[in-house]
């Protein structure tokens, strides 16, 4: 969960932290390297519905120090972009037979309140390392951590959560965190849109195991979300741009119990334009095995799921690139491999995940790029199929075929 700030060459992180009844709370954090040259091709989406139309509003100033002077502190939110966060993620789960999720104006301040205290951070220091999901005061910036800084709303998630007197926490509520940055040594860094960058980082939560789950969960119907863009501390404003996304999702007592029938997977059959690579996850997916994601990264998982079950088992895997008529090696992730087990980041017995394997991909387009692993190829077509086995004693197949969107190398 921890973001080491000290490596340049992480140019984009993301976090998830998940709370549920059951079992208490967990977190992860995923990245991906990117340039300033971003996917432009964005899904259509779906207009969601607002909840709690009478909650509590943020002012869009509140009173606190800026810049060691007297001044109102501008709570800034980039509406677009967040409604294109909520309307992606809805689309994703209601493509592959969830629930869609409605805007919850509850979960919009809460996300718009933290997602200010991190900018406030990363606006008037650069921290060496910095858990995006904490409020809690950091020793060598104190000065803008903690109840110091001006948006400070409550040190964990929970904390925030039960001081804006939340209702549905007690349902399950989960957090995903991310920031990217941006550098452009041609000045026009402005050229970088809001709703371009909330795309591609929705597209990529979609391909981390661990933020995949907790967008997923069939319970979840409710969303809030806030993006927000800065200038870094001591940067030039015409070169450097950072971007902070927080996204809630929540059940309510309604759908607390929702359950899918069968076999859930993401993506599934007309899934298009998913990202081509994995380049980093925390947790991570492949931890003790010496692999190196930033190096060689895998492509697009296949989350499975199967609610109603106690424990599933999975074989006869066959990912096909159905263009160039090649099979792409797997790796399966599940309780059973799981190198997360008896943590916060176990995988339940009922689910798994295909992990296809690209090292031997020459993927990338990139004309700078030494290596020739940018995951799957992009454009491209794959059929994938599997056997699972439901509690010992019932046998399914499955099959499906979904796209790859522009490579993300």
């Amino acid at each position: 969960m921890i973001f080491d700030m000290t490596d340049k060459s992480f140019a984009i992180a993301f976090f998830s932290t998940l709370l549920l009844t059951a079992c208490g709370g967990g977190g992860a954090g995923s990245g991906n390297n990117n340039n300033n040259n971003q996917n432009n091709n964005s899904s259509s989406a779906t207009e969601l519905q607002s909840t709690n139309p009478e909650s509590k509003r943020l002012p869009d100033e509140i009173p606190g120090p800026a810049n060691g002077e007297n001044e109102p502190l501008v709570v800034s939110n980039e509406v677009p972009a967040a409604l294109l966060v909520n309307n992606e993620i809805s689309m994703a789960r209601t493509q592959c037979g969830l629930n869609g999720l409605s805007v919850d104006a509850a979960l919009d301040d809460i996300a718009i309140q933290h997602a200010n205290y991190i900018k406030h951070v990363f606006t008037s220091a650069t921290p060496t390392k910095f858990n995006p999901h904490l409020e809690n005061k950091i020793a060598d910036i104190v000065e803008v951590t903690g109840e110091n800084n001006p948006f400070f709303s409550g040190v964990e998630f929970k904390d925030r959560l039960l001081k804006a007197g939340y209702p549905n926490l007690r349902y399950g509520v989960a957090e995903n965190i991310s920031r990217p940055m941006y550098y452009t040594s041609a000045g026009n860094i402005e050229d970088v849109k809001s709703e371009v960058v909330a795309h591609s980082m929705v597209k990529s939560l979609l391909a981390a195991p661990y933020h995949l789950r907790s967008l997923m969960i069939p319970a979840s119907s409710l969303t809030g979300t806030s993006v927000t863009s800065y200038t870094p501390f001591g940067k030039n404003a015409n070169n450097y741009k950072d971007y902070i996304l927080v996204n809630h999702t929540a059940a309510t007592s309604v759908t607390r119990n929702t359950k899918v029938e069968g076999v859930f997977t993401y993506p599934c059959q007309g899934i298009t334009n998913t990202i081509t690579a994995l380049y980093n996850e925390t947790p991570n997916p492949f931890a003790g095995t010496g692999r190196n994601l930033r190096l060689n990264p895998i492509g697009q998982p296949i989350y499975i799921n199967v609610p109603s079950a106690q424990k599933i088992e999975v074989s006869n895997i066959s990912f096909y690139d159905v263009e160039r008529n090649i099979k792409i090696p797997t790796l399966l992730l599940d309780h059973r491999q799981d190198p997360h087990k008896d943590t916060l980041y176990e995988l339940p017995a009922n689910e798994a995940f295909i992990l296809p394997l690209t090292d031997a991909l020459n993927s990338c387009k990139a004309v700078s790029k030494q290596r020739g692993n940018c995951g799957l190829y992009s454009d491209s077509e794959y059929q994938v199929s599997f056997d699972v086995l439901i509690d010992s004693n019932n046998l399914q197949s499955q099959a499906f075929t979904f796209k790859t969107g522009n490579v993300n190398d």
